[in-house]
């Protein structure tokens, strides 16, 4: 059966359900659901912290969940009967999945195929274009405190598409807070930031040793393009890859 009423926990899910067209069997979003507009003005079932009782008195007959983000609410749905769909998106094949999973869901296939293939072909035009010889990325997601991205990450896999060397890939897993000495000392030929801030590195000499620093590679990107796992993630996937090549030239 469609889905006609719907609870989303997350602001990349609630993207991809108004992409999929889904605006009015929409019922219920999170406090941080900010894109497209509308969303904002959908019933809120809470913030990070989702409200299982906002969820239940909206009556969803699918709720759409993240599994990491919603990982603690997810099983609490299930008990009290509720359907729920999630995934952790964080590669695009499993996006792509995902996407068509919701549409299978709602009734919505056939514009999920067209968004998919349009982001593939742009995916597949990165790829074509990236630089022979990696670039040497230190991939942060905040400066204060100093967060990076992983592997195991949509950023991580966004970043290999388009030519650059995740230097963190080998540390850890997912984003974690790293030190200053070891982001320094991976000597990153490129630093790619998620959102503002970048002033704060530029105002500080020790980053100045860096060859990213010495050659004015240091580049802000859009954070909800490359943090939520949406149809605009290619737009990200995009945006870096012209970083990319511009530091590798």
């Amino acid at each position: 059966m469609q889905a006609q009423r719907i609870v989303s926990l997350a602001p990349s899910i609630t993207e991809i359900l108004f992409a999929l067209g889904l605006n009015e069997k929409i019922v219920g979003v999170t406090e941080i659901c900010d894109y497209p507009p509308e969303a904002k003005r959908k019933p809120k079932v809470g913030d990070y912290q989702i409200s299982p009782e906002k969820v239940v008195a909206l009556k969803p007959d699918l709720v759409v969940a993240h599994e990491v983000l919603n990982m603690r609410v997810i099983p609490v749905l299930k008990r009290l009967g509720l359907r729920v769909l999630s995934a952790n998106p964080n590669q695009f094949s499993k996006l792509y999945a995902f996407m068509r999973a919701i549409g299978r869901a709602t009734g919505s296939e056939r514009e999920a195929e067209r968004i998919i293939r349009s982001m593939q072909e742009r995916v597949a035009q990165v790829r074509k274009q990236a630089p022979r010889q990696p670039v040497r990325t230190l991939f942060l997601i905040s400066v204060e405190p100093l967060w990076a991205s992983g592997r195991d990450t949509l950023a991580h896999e966004m970043l290999t598409l388009a030519g650059g060397r995740n230097l963190m890939a080998n540390a850890f897993s997912n984003y974690k807070a790293v030190s200053l000495e070891s982001a320094l000392g991976s000597a990153p030929e490129l630093i790619l930031l998620a959102g503002p801030k970048a002033q704060v590195i530029l105002s500080d000499p020790r980053w100045g040793r860096t060859p990213a620093i010495r050659n004015r590679h240091l580049y802000e990107l859009n954070a909800d393009f490359v943090l939520r796992e949406t149809p605009r993630s290619v737009n990200g996937l995009e945006q870096i890859a012209r970083f990319v090549r511009k530091a590798g030239t």
